[in-house]
């Protein structure tokens, strides 16, 4: 996009101001004989006291707008820069002209623009404090040393000292200093969430990772035992799966011992305090024995209570250690890679996303399924000792269910594994989008991808559905189950004719309720252990792929940096395709569609030579250029000197360190200063000589921050010319041995690439070793030698004018090209780009750049609308994301229950709830009532008499009681198959359909809302959010819904036997309540700020994944480590608070809870007597019942609450996202053939990319007639990209307006209009999928028609030589074709959708001149009858344009042929061409 125009911040003062014009004055003076000095010659002696130290205070300089860049640009466009190879003379001469110009500006201080600490980017207090903290992890970080010795154990066994004295800082975790009483009672946080209910809780609140809990150090311990066993079982045979359990082992037995302790004072109460005790109800013994066993059952559960906060306080760091480990662990080996392979990158973010919180449950609560076998033979002892044999039946029931459980268990497994993979699709789907938003738009393709993201949410859906549905069946066994047996247990016993008390009832149903369901509850996270195994299967997976084995050797010969000996090299390629899973749908239907293109799995990978038996010798400080046709191999030469490429045969060596630019740039979301510095200390001379070598001045001027603006993702905001530009300058400072650039100045026009390549490449690198890739034929005479490739092989090599001689291919290729260049001289059409600044594509909202001078005598009137100042803040450009405060809205919860089906659905589903509890409770009340009524007052004889039975086996009804007991069966079993059915359906239709709405309100988003949201953001909404939305909240609710209902039962049973209970059920609800509503808010903004908190850590693993060839260059692996490291304790700090804060509520909760059995206990202690022991103990069992559930429940609530912050996420993007115009207005839809002439007109047309930035276009006005061919120039930031972002509308007009044929493009839908446009980028974009998919995703055209523009764009061989021609898969990004290659697909794409308007936004940049003249000969003849804008910065390529549009800051500056534009000497248009002249024939 376009930049604003450049004001400079009026914070300047006049003293200031004087200064630049004394200095602008001497530049002048000088500027003839400025030029760019040695990176080198900058040593750390003279740079002196320039060189910042760590922390202390710097000045940010900001070098100025318009003078500091004067005299390059005059003596440029003045044409008196010019170099020859016999010059090096003249930069030794005047190296101190440049540095006396550099050290007045520092001295006199008129960069100064403020103050700041030496911690990079810090426009605001709140950016200042994030880095204050992050520096804090290293102060407190302590280093992984191997030790065999018992004192490693030290730390955590100073936990279980009594109590002790808080060491450490303020900002530090406390549990590190924490006690025994603090450790179990985690009083360590109450500060924290008494904090949060006064105030809130901010980012500063929180206390730093502790540092054993570090992912730095537990990634080097777990490192170092996966090496260990790599070393020991080789790579075939190595488990991750042992390394964990190394890892964890002594933490997880003791947290196992404990467990088991309170398993048996689990056990401990009921079987022996409470039927003791309710034995004692019926009985004559004194008040003191029932004292005793009221007291014990109290004392028993306290103690379970307390233990099993140790339990968790264990198990909770072992989790968080060991999710970081294993993620950090696949970070560090991520950094080890020059690609990835066979892997995606959305499957990669969605291995950070959402594997991560499935190996922490792993951990946590996957050894608990131990609690079930325990339970099981406990209880089948003791219900033997009570009942007998008999009682093996109910028993039958309970353990007949553990294979059920398991095989359960395994199909939740196998769907689990079936649905990650294809979330990875939708997620690595997600992820191109966002990449390619712009494009998508432009092309109006919005439904191709929502179609096949679509399909593949149905397939997740489909899976999850059926997911879904077995967990909740088997949710919904867990506390029906042990009421089964009970039934079958009393039913066979009494059937057998033995009696039943209420004291042996009561008792086995205290176990089964209590005890066993709690062991058969343990039991379902088995699935967890599932999942768990799978994500570590997916993170070996990961782990165990090939690394590039290092092949570069340093030359024996020390005056050599670079020898290739018969060097062959190979790229790792696809080889297949998955495609089994839509096989069938695939028969039914001839041809495959989109979304069946798009989704193939990669499953295999092979080695592809791609150069072969390469030989050449490379002398420290030689300049090779290397060149060759599209597809010839030159990048892949770059990358095979990088050590990025596998060697086949042969020797490569290399002598020093590299700095890399690739062809595409990568930039960081960083600051503009630190994308250049990459972790470099900053050295203020050093940095402005790069900047002024880079051309990047007047950029840098026109910022809103100076080098101090935040770049977005990709260099979203900055223009391809900026980008390239950055790149080199980065390149520049790293002032390495070996310079490796691929193709720096295809993104620059002529003049640019010439004072790039005279003050950069032929300047500062003068003495470096440089390989230049370029297709800019004119700077080979100037290379020491050149390298000409075809097909992989050195076809040519040698200095320039002995290739010319020897009259091969290279000799014949470069006097074309400049025949070519001198033909066109003569005919005057010259309509080069040559800007002093740098061409660029604008696609940006901050871009660099003001006016040439000279230029603004034709400038149309100022705009009317209001300019917008700039002020420093203005640098940054990615919002914050909104952490939300309070109670989540009852909006979101209305939200949620609409899009589940609404209320009446919703209450329906509840009611299942409570007619599974009911069912269940009532079976409880019909035992208690056959119980009371024993043997209905039957007589029996006994001896010669007769007595009244005790024996409930003699009832005359008994086949009544037994008959109901009986089908209570039916009804549990009927209505939890009904609840579970009901709740799987209502929840993911919600789900679907949350996912939907947010789909459609993203990508129907305006541009400016991609320009300002980090991916990372926004992939994160579709990854974790929707994760916790289709499978955590329903989880967590459902088993919310059913302890809901249990405790309401429980207490209705309470009420009814004891009223007295009521009084005491007021208050504790009370407290209850109160407790939930203060701590709810800290626990809630925990989970809130852990949310935030992983979408930088998102977004740095995307950027790297992106950015791994160049950080691997630059051997910047440990510094982007440390970051990673370093976001993710940010997300394990709050992820293990947020866990603490539930676990500190739960075990208040719990001892509350104590006291509701401690009343009932008391209550029938005193109402002996009043009260018939079997509805005594029915209470004493519930009661006994609620101490567990009542505290699960309340904190299931608080755990509900706090995962809808992730639907209240995805609807406040769903509601506050600004959309875009419709895609289409029935009452304006255009005609089909529209437009039919291709006519445009632009209309006193204003845009401005947000609504606080400046215009960029001023109030342009100029007419297109039918089938022109125009032409657009000027210099960085006039506007020329602007023309297309408007003709496109990806922004609306500030003022104007835009026809085309007559139609006002405003008032039509934005399908309509994009769809009969055409545009072919600068940065070509390719989609995963096939060469097909890529040309035609609607497959709207034959093969014949497909295959035909692959011949026009000269594909055709390329595409019908690869095994699968057209069926070719794509893989991301299109790395597995050239950038050449890719623009000329993109090219064939236009081709296939043959418009009348078509808009070259700089199509041709990285293709070879040979090629790139067929192509404009192929335009010229496809495109006859075709308006065409062109952007371009080859003079052959707009050079036979019908007009020349001159654009400057914004405005018209001319516009006319190129002849008459020409016949003015003083026009712009013949500045730029004889400046060009200068840059094409050197």
């Amino acid at each position: 996009m376009d930049p604003p125009e450049n004001n400079i911040p009026s914070s300047h003062d006049e003293e200031t101001q004087e200064h630049r014009e004394t200095l602008s004055q001497s530049h002048q003076e000088d500027g003839e004989n400025e030029a760019v000095p040695l990176i080198e010659s900058c040593t750390q002696a003279e740079a002196g006291p320039k060189v910042i130290k760590e922390n202390a205070v710097r000045v940010a300089f900001l070098p100025p707008a318009e003078e500091a860049d004067l005299p390059v640009s005059e003596s440029l466009v003045q044409g008196d820069a010019s170099y020859s190879a016999d010059d090096n003379s003249s930069y030794n001469d005047d190296e101190a002209d440049i540095d006396q110009d550099i050290d007045d500006a520092l001295d006199e201080g008129y960069m100064g623009m403020e103050c700041t600490l030496e911690r990079g980017f810090s426009l605001n207090e709140a950016a200042i404090a994030r880095d204050l903290r992050y520096e804090r992890y290293d102060e407190v970080a302590v280093k992984y040393e191997k030790s065999h010795s018992f004192s490693k154990y030290q730390p955590s066994l100073k936990h279980f000292i009594p109590v002790r004295k808080s060491s450490a800082e303020r900002d530090e975790m406390p549990i590190d200093s924490t006690g025994l009483y603090g450790f179990v009672s985690y009083s360590w946080i109450t500060s924290l969430m008494w904090k949060a209910y006064k105030k809130g809780l901010k980012e500063e609140d929180v206390p730093i990772c502790s540092k054993y809990d570090m992912c730095d150090y537990n990634t080097d311990r777990f490192e170092a035992m996966w090496n260990e066993e790599v070393k020991r079982k080789g790579k075939d045979g190595a488990s991750l799966q042992r390394v964990v359990w190394r890892f964890l082992r002594t933490r997880l037995i003791v947290a196992l011992t404990f467990f088991m302790i309170t398993l048996i004072m689990g056990f401990v109460g009921p079987t022996i305090f409470m039927r003791f005790l309710i034995t004692w109800l019926s009985t004559d013994e004194p008040v003191t024995t029932g004292i005793i066993w009221t007291v014990g059952l109290i004392f028993s559960e306290f103690i379970r209570i307390i233990i099993f906060g140790v339990v968790w306080s264990i198990s909770y760091r072992t989790g968080v250690r060991l999710r970081a480990a294993c993620l950090g662990l696949v970070y560090k080996k991520l950094m080890r890679m020059s690609s990835l392979g066979n892997k995606s990158i959305g499957e990669v973010i969605n291995l950070f996303a959402n594997d991560a919180q499935r190996i922490y449950d792993f951990v946590v609560l996957g050894p608990l399924i131990i609690g079930g076998p325990v339970v099981a033979i406990g209880g089948v002892i003791y219900i033997l000792w009570l009942l007998g044999p008999w009682a093996l039946f109910g028993m039958l029931t309970f353990l007949l269910f553990y294979p059920f459980q398991y095989g359960i268990s395994r199909l939740t497994g196998y769907l689990r594994r079936r649905t990650v993979t294809v979330t990875d699709e939708r997620v690595r789907m997600m992820n191109e989008l966002l990449t390619c938003v712009k494009l998508i738009k432009m092309y109006a393709w919005e439904k191709s991808f929502a179609s096949s993201i679509t399909e593949i949410r149905k397939r997740e859906r489909h899976l999850l559905e059926k997911s879904a549905y077995v967990q909740s069946i088997s949710l919904a066994m867990a506390p029906t189950v042990p009421v089964i047996a009970a039934i079958v247990t009393f039913l066979a016993h009494i059937g057998a004719g033995y009696n039943l008390t209420a004291a042996q009832a009561h008792s086995l149903l205290m176990i089964c309720n209590s005890v066993i369901r709690n062991g058969i509850s343990y039991l379902l996270y088995i699935f967890l252990i599932v999942e768990g195994r799978c994500s570590i299967k997916r993170i070996q997976s990961i782990l165990l792929m090939d690394e590039l084995e290092p092949y570069l050797k340093t030359p024996q010969d020390p005056d050599t940096a670079v020898v290739l000996d018969q060097a062959t090299l190979a790229w790792d390629a696809v080889s297949s395709f998955k495609k089994k899973k839509n096989k069938k749908r695939r028969n039914k239907k001839d041809g495959i569609t989109p979304a069946d293109q798009l989704m193939p799995k990669v499953v295999d990978l092979k080695h592809i030579d791609v150069l072969f038996d390469l030989c050449l010798s490379i002398k420290k400080g030689e300049l090779i250029a290397v060149c060759g046709g599209v597809g010839a191999g030159k990048s892949s030469f770059i990358s095979a000197l990088l050590g990025h490429m596998r060697l086949q045969s042969g020797q490569v060596y290399l002598q020093g360190t590299c700095a890399y630019v690739g062809q595409q740039a990568w930039i960081m979301n960083a600051s503009f200063r630190e994308n250049i510095l990459m972790g470099e200390a900053f050295d203020a001379k050093r940095y402005y000589r790069v900047i002024y070598a880079c051309n990047l001045t007047q950029d840098v001027g026109a910022m809103p921050a100076g080098d101090f603006t935040e770049i977005g993702e990709r260099g979203i905001n900055l223009s391809g010319g900026q980008k390239q530009r950055l790149s080199l300058a980065r390149a520049l400072y790293a002032n390495r041995d070996i310079y490796l650039l691929d193709d720096p100045l295809s993104a620059v026009d002529a003049h640019v690439g010439s004072h790039i390549f005279q003050w950069v490449i032929k300047g500062a690198l003068r003495n470096k070793t440089t390989v230049f890739v370029t297709h800019q034929l004119q700077y080979l005479p100037l290379c020491d030698r050149v390298v000409y490739l075809r097909e992989g092989n050195i076809a040519e090599l040698g200095t320039h004018s002995s290739l010319v001689e020897d009259n091969k291919e290279y000799a014949g290729l470069y006097r074309t090209h400049m025949e070519t260049v001198e033909n066109k001289e003569k005919e005057s059409s010259k309509t080069e780009e040559t800007d002093a600044g740098g061409r660029q594509r604008q696609d940006s909202v901050i871009s660099g750049g003001s006016s040439i001078n000279g230029y603004q005598k034709n400038s149309p009137e100022k705009s009317p609308v209001k300019e917008v100042k700039k002020k420093p803040e203005d640098g940054q450009l990615i919002t914050e994301e909104k952490l939300e405060k309070g109670d989540i809205p009852l909006s979101t919860y209305n939200w949620y229950i609409k899009a589940a089906g609404g209320y009446i659905i919703s209450t329906l589903v509840i009611l299942t709830f409570a007619a599974n509890v009911g069912s269940t409770a009532f079976s409880s009340w019909w035992l208690s009532m056959w119980l009371s009524a024993g043997s209905g007052n039957t007589e029996v004889v006994v001896g010669n008499g007769t007595v009244i039975s005790d024996n409930i086996a003699d009832n005359p009804d008994l086949f009544m009681y037994q008959t109901v007991y009986g089908c209570l069966i039916l009804v549990i079993l009927g209505t939890s198959l009904i609840r579970g059915f009901a709740f799987m359906k209502t929840t993911l239709k919600a789900s679907s359909s949350m996912h939907d709405q947010v789909f459609v309100k993203v990508f129907r988003s305006p541009m400016s809302f991609f320009d300002t949201t980090p991916s990372g953001r926004i992939i994160n909404i579709f990854s974790r959010d929707m994760d916790e939305v289709d499978v955590r909240v329903p989880m967590t609710m459902e088993t919310f819904l059913q302890n809901i209902w249990l405790i309401t039962s429980s207490l209705v049973f309470v009420c009814l036997v004891f009223p007295h209970f009521l009084p005491f059920l007021v208050v504790l609800a009370i407290l209850f309540l109160f407790i939930r509503s203060i701590f709810r808010i800290g626990i809630r903004d925990f989970k809130r700020m852990e949310n935030v908190s992983r979408s930088p850590m998102y977004s740095h693993v995307s950027t790297t994944v992106n950015g791994l060839a160049t950080i691997n260059a630059y051997g910047k692996q440990e510094m982007f480590t440390k970051k990673f490291m370093v976001l993710f304790d940010e997300n394990t700090c709050v992820f293990f608070l947020f866990n603490c804060a539930m676990r500190w509520l739960a075990i208040r909760l719990d001892l509350l809870a104590l006291l509701v059995m401690s009343i009932t206990a008391i209550l029938s202690l005193i109402l002996r007597g009043s009260v018939e022991a079997s509805f005594a103990g029915l209470a004493l069992a519930y009661a006994a019942q609620l101490s567990g559930i009542f505290q699960y429940t309340v904190r299931l609530s608080t755990e509900t609450e706090a995962r809808f912050t992730s639907v209240q996420r995805i609807s406040n993007y769903t509601k506050c996202l600004a959309s875009e115009a419709p895609a289409i207005i029935e009452s304006k839809r255009p005609d089909s053939n529209w437009p039919k002439y291709g006519r445009i007109s632009y209309r006193n047309v204003q845009l401005k990319y947000r609504p606080d930035t400046p215009l960029v276009l001023k109030g342009i006005t100029f007419d297109i007639d039918s089938l022109e061919k125009i032409g657009v120039v000027g210099r960085t930031g006039s506007g020329k990209s602007s023309l297309g972002v408007a003709l496109f509308r990806l922004v609306e007009l500030a003022g104007g307006s835009v026809r085309i044929d007559g139609v006002d493009i405003s008032v039509l839908g934005l399908e309509d209009l994009r769809s009969r446009l055409s545009i072919i980028p600068q940065d070509p974009v390719l989609f995963i999928g096939t060469v097909r998919y890529n040309l035609d995703p609607f497959e709207k055209y034959t093969d014949e028609a497909v295959w035909s523009a692959l011949e026009q764009t000269y594909m055709k061989e390329k595409i019908a030589n690869l095994p699968l021609k057209l069926n070719a898969p794509v893989i991301e990004n299109g790395e597995n074709f050239s950038v050449g290659e890719r623009q000329l697909m993109c090219m064939a794409r236009a081709l296939l959708r043959n418009n009348k308007i078509l808009f070259l936004d700089e199509a041709t940049a990285a293709i070879d001149t040979e090629t790139d003249s067929k192509i404009q000969r192929t335009l010229q003849e496809a495109f006859k009858a075709c308006t065409m804008i062109t952007i371009a910065h080859r003079l052959n390529t707009v050079m036979a344009c019908s007009r020349i549009l001159v654009l400057d800051d914004g405005k018209v500056v001319e516009f006319d042929t190129p002849r008459n534009l020409m016949a003015n000497s003083h026009s712009a248009f013949a500045k730029m061409v004889e400046a060009a002249e200068s840059s094409l024939l050197l």
